[in-house]
């Protein structure tokens, strides 16, 4: 649309995918990525997908990428396979040649003229442009406008914390960075820190299984190493398989990880319906972690461990300091829009593979003409699927047309 201006937040999948739905709309498009263009897919680059490259892809995203050089339909690719092969690529497309500003970080978004409370449910906040204060090494801060805003910044890299409640457990802000939130490559570059060290993983996802079973993995080549793997609730096993899961990857994934925590003979030692109490550091240079477990009879026993290296795969949540001074209705508990985040509840299955579109007006906002799209638009809802976001930037733009016009 000839003449308005479309700002999009991370250059992830979904950012990347919107800023080319824009271009082959004829959109003026700007991208702002705080690193390089998808970091965080890089970043766990050595794990394999569970979903087929056909559903992590959109049709005009292929469209544009010559068919010789796309991956098949079918095929399960690791996160660097999937930058190399597909969001590379789609970042370096003609289209969008001059629209990405890599390591330029958007600090805050609000309404030119209009504060936080102004103009109420009235369209004269639609009217007034966006503004974006951003900031890089080259260009220190500046100011942006925009007639629009995609949010698609994702949640990768919020983590949430160690503690009872969520909240941090003591000394954990001060020892962060001894902490792996992410997900370390275990066999492969990040060996040596793992192998022949005592390793305590904390999360009952599946990132917390990815990591469990590489650390099997090593316990096999290496008898020294030693695992730790605590889980918040009290289950016969630390992950619930899905009845009839159609991604063979997660499935096998699920029953590895229960079977390593189940058998007395692996090096994997299974606390559930524990978390951390307190973390700190002892004058060796190790770690020493303090778990507390909830008992049967509604006590709780506490126990220190002696450890090399943390991992906490316990989830990610929404930055939103970015929108803070614009009029988001947000879920008191996933911290999604309100609206998505209502549809969501409606979903009783845990797989995420059944899930359909929540449908267009689910991404309405009180604040006109900004869009969450991605993982960021789940909250903390860890059920996002990047088929659902491909069709939310469809929708987005149903509504863009119909706000333009």
């Amino acid at each position: 649309m000839p003449g308005k201006r479309i700002a999009i937040t991370g250059a992830g999948p979904i950012g990347l995918e919107a800023a080319l739905y824009a271009r082959l709309r004829d959109f003026e498009v700007v991208v702002f990525e705080k690193g390089n263009v998808a970091d965080n897919v890089r970043s766990w680059g050595h794990v394999r997908l569970f979903s087929p490259f056909g559903i992590n892809s959109s049709e005009w995203g292929r469209g544009a990428l010559p068919d010789a050089d796309l991956p098949a339909a079918d095929a399960l690719l690791t996160g660097v396979e999937f930058f190399g092969q597909y969001l590379l690529p789609l970042s370096q497309h003609p289209r969008l040649q001059g629209c990405i500003q890599e390591n330029t970080r958007v600090l805050t978004i609000g309404k030119r003229h209009f504060w936080k409370g102004d103009a109420i449910g009235r369209r004269s906040r639609l009217e007034s442009p966006f503004t974006l204060l951003t900031e890089s090494q080259q260009n220190g801060e500046q100011v942006i406008e925009a007639d629009f805003v995609l949010d698609c910044s994702g949640t990768f890299g919020n983590h949430n914390w160690l503690g009872d409640g969520g909240v941090p457990a003591l000394g954990e802000r001060q020892l962060s960075e001894r902490i792996d939130y992410l997900l370390p490559d275990i066999t492969g570059k990040d060996e040596s820190r793992f192998a022949g060290r005592r390793n305590l993983v904390v999360g009952s996802g599946y990132s917390a299984a990815t990591v469990i079973v590489a650390l099997g993995s090593l316990t096999e080549q290496n008898y020294d190493t030693e695992v730790f793997w605590l889980t918040r609730k009290s289950t016969d096993t630390p992950l619930s398989g899905i009845d009839g899961d159609t991604l063979r990857g997660r499935a096998d994934l699920t029953a590895r990880a229960n079977e390593l925590a189940a058998n007395a003979a692996s090096k994997i030692n299974w606390f559930p319906a524990s978390y951390v109490r307190q973390i700190g550091k002892a004058s060796d240079g190790s770690i020493q972690v303090t778990i507390e477990t909830n008992t049967e009879q509604g006590g709780a026993n506490c126990k220190v461990l002696t450890i090399d290296n943390v991992i906490a795969n316990v989830g990610y949540h929404p930055d939103r300091s970015l929108y803070e001074e614009l009029q988001i209705h947000e879920c008191y508990a996933s911290q999604g829009p309100m609206k998505l985040a209502a549809a969501l509840m409606g979903e009783s299955s845990a797989n995420c593979m059944t899930q359909s579109s929540p449908g267009t007006d689910t991404l309405k906002n009180p604040e006109p003409g900004f869009y969450i799209l991605g993982a960021k638009s789940y909250g903390r809802d860890s059920r996002f699927l990047l088929r659902i976001g491909l069709e939310q930037i469809q929708s987005a733009f149903d509504l863009i047309a119909a706000e333009a016009a």
